[in-house]
């Protein structure tokens, strides 16, 4: 018996294949259709979760839930800017943590599918890509073959893919399948070169230890433009399209492999002004049922949305010019999905969960979850604290010049920038009413005379001229200008932000402009500024401000929601924390999602900020309520 393991050992030493077999792999049998997982037959389903839009401490639960409902995969995405928020400058920490993230999937006995971008769409600001990049690469050449715009790409993926390269199937990690570039044939570009060039430089760090995949929508010109050469083509569609005829688009540009339904959509994106998405039950079950039955692997986009904190939510636009027709999308990233966006499970989940079941595809022993128990806790009073005109409000240094410039000529990223010009007597020698003119208004501008609201104007109704009475003693023209997100999808991705072409008054051109940037990435500031006592001396836009301590009767803090009803449009700060951007009278979004984590337990004090565009409440009160409103009424 002895000699029989001596000669076994010598065996591995003369002929090192044998060492091979016990190398985990995972590969694409294309004669067979299959997914083979170290040999073996293997499918998958699964769900999309992005680590960014949840909180770290909740990235667990959300895990567990979706294997309870039957899966065996989780999707995401990998968030550029994120990442590397600043040139050079990066970030792997708290909610950034991509690497605790995949642990904790591969601790749950689940498989990955990475989505590193660069560019992921995503309904995020600019698709994913940091702001930067718009003043570091030309005018058209993101996702092209174009020499700086690769430069970039490559320093970051010089970062990355070392973080994830130990965690690939290959190496002993769980991330089975990386997805090259996104969405490709979406892309007015449609560059060979730039297609062939990000392959290699993904098979440089993946080589074939994890399978390279594309995906693109079910329509002959995705995949005209989204294909990629010896990468794997999958297909993208939802509840109404017909199944067949979407594979059908794989198997015309290879010959065999798995069918795949890389984005399968259980819910939808909602914009603000615009009736929430929904996606009956009904019809994902019908449509599971049929993908089951032809053995297709899919992932559930998304199987929690989770939530766009601060300002990280992005825009879509509805037509052929970008100056027109822009969506931006809501704070809240619900999506309809069948875990809601404080990760409780839908009446969608459950009949998810049964589906796969019944198909024998997944029998769970997990224990089912049930909603977690939320905050009702009260109304709490603000008090007004300082209008974004008074010189303690001014973070930034302003900036003179003779022409308005964007946000990113400013090195500015989010939030508010306001354009300040002197009119001069000339200026003012005009015939009222006399229009003025903002050519390129990006997103949404509040025009003020001597610090007087007089009217607005909104990229999503496409007006960049309102009538104006022009008082010979007006001194002051004000446009404070909201960067509402950056386009996210299509081809007007370099999406600069804020004004930057002359701006007229009738013929006159209006000259030199004084801009200073509210980019409100924190709110510490506030605290050392003192409370207005009289209500009727603040002058919107303002900051208003309370402090509070939860109920008693909470012995542990609970998730809850923050209620802006009576509020107009604006931004909520809790703890110094960006809780997002919310437009009650816009709609259909009225609450703020509000983690327990973000709170502090009695007996310590949290401190709410509100910063307010247009029209506080009354009593300027706010409410923390145990149940979202996500189908508020709509503007018109």
């Amino acid at each position: 018996m002895n000699w029989i393991f001596v000669c076994f050992i010598c065996s591995l030493i003369i002929n090192p294949v044998f060492l091979e077999i016990s190398k985990p792999t995972f590969t694409i049998d294309y004669e067979k259709n299959e997914f083979l997982k170290d040999g073996e037959v293997f499918r998958y389903v699964s769900g999309s979760l992005h680590y960014f839009r949840v909180p770290q401490l909740y990235w667990k639960d959300r895990i567990q839930k979706m294997k309870a409902a039957g899966l065996n995969t989780i999707t995401t995405y990998v968030e550029w800017s994120l990442h590397e928020p600043f040139p050079g400058v990066y970030n792997f920490e708290g909610i950034a943590d991509l690497e605790y993230f995949i642990e904790l999937i591969k601790n749950e006995n689940m498989y990955l599918i990475l989505r590193p971008g660069p560019y992921i769409c995503a309904e995020r600001d600019f698709g994913g890509f940091p702001y930067w990049l718009l003043n570091v690469t030309p005018k058209k050449s993101l996702r092209t073959n174009n020499s700086s715009y690769k430069k970039y790409v490559s320093k970051w993926f010089s970062v990355l893919m070392p973080i994830i390269q130990p965690h690939l199937y290959g190496n002993g990690g769980n991330i089975i399948l990386v997805q090259v570039e996104n969405e490709y044939g979406s892309y007015y570009a449609c560059d060979s070169e730039y297609k062939l060039w990000i392959r290699d430089l993904f098979r440089s760090y993946v080589e074939n230890k994890a399978v390279l995949f594309t995906i693109d929508g079910c329509g002959q010109s995705y995949f005209d433009c989204g294909v990629i050469p010896e990468v794997y083509a999958t297909v993208d569609f939802g509840v109404s399209s017909n199944a067949s005829q979407c594979f059908d688009f794989m198997r015309k540009v290879q010959k065999g492999g798995p069918f795949v339904n890389s984005e399968f959509y259980p819910g939808w994106l909602t914009h603000w002004q615009e009736s929430e998405s929904i996606v009956h039950s009904i019809d994902i079950v019908k449509q599971m049922k049929v993908m089951l039955a032809m053995n297709a692997s899919f992932s559930f986009y998304m199987f929690h949305g989770g939530t766009n904190f601060g300002f990280t939510s992005g825009a879509n636009t509805n037509d052929t010019k970008e100056s027109i027709g822009y969506l931006p999308q809501l704070t809240s990233y619900d999506y309809n999905a069948p875990l809601d966006e404080a990760g409780d499970p839908t009446e969608k989940y459950f009949q998810i969960k049964q589906t796969l079941e019944e198909a024998k595809y997944a029998v769970t022993n997990e224990v089912s979850p049930t909603p977690t128990p939320k905050g009702a806790y009260g109304k709490f009073y603000l008090k007004p604290l300082v209008s974004i005109f008074e010189k303690v409000a001014q973070r930034f240094k302003p900036v003179i010049s003779n022409v308005p410039l964007p946000f990113e000529d400013l090195d500015i990223n989010t939030g508010f920038v306001m354009y300040e010009t002197t009119l001069t007597d000339d200026q003012k020698n005009v015939e009222n009413p006399v229009n003025l003119t903002v050519n390129t208004v990006r997103d949404r501008a509040i025009i003020y005379l001597d610090k007087v609201q007089v009217g607005t104007m909104n990229r999503l109704k496409g007006n960049t001229t309102i009538s104006l009475n022009i008082n010979r003693s007006v001194q002051n023209l004000s446009i404070l200008i909201e960067n509402q997100g950056r386009i996210n999808y299509g081809d007007f991705i370099e999406d600069r932000k804020g004004i930057f072409d002359q701006v007229f008054l009738g013929n006159k051109t209006l000259s030199p402009w004084k801009m200073t940037a509210y980019p409100l990435n924190e709110t510490s500031w506030i605290s050392s500024i003192k409370t207005v006592e009289n209500i009727e001396t603040i002058q919107l836009p303002a900051f208003y401000k309370t402090q509070f301590t939860l109920p008693k009767n909470y012995t542990k803090c609970l998730d809850t929601y923050l209620d802006t009803s009576g509020w107009t449009k604006g931004v909520a700060f809790l703890n110094n924390v960006n809780l997002g951007r919310y437009w009650p009278l816009g709609g259909p979004q009225v609450t703020l999602y509000v983690p327990a984590p973000f709170l502090k337990p009695s007996p310590y004090v949290n401190t709410l900020v509100m910063f307010e565009l247009e029209g506080a409440p009354q009593d300027i009160s706010v409410q923390f309520v145990d149940k979202p409103i996500l189908d508020g009424p709509i503007m018109a």
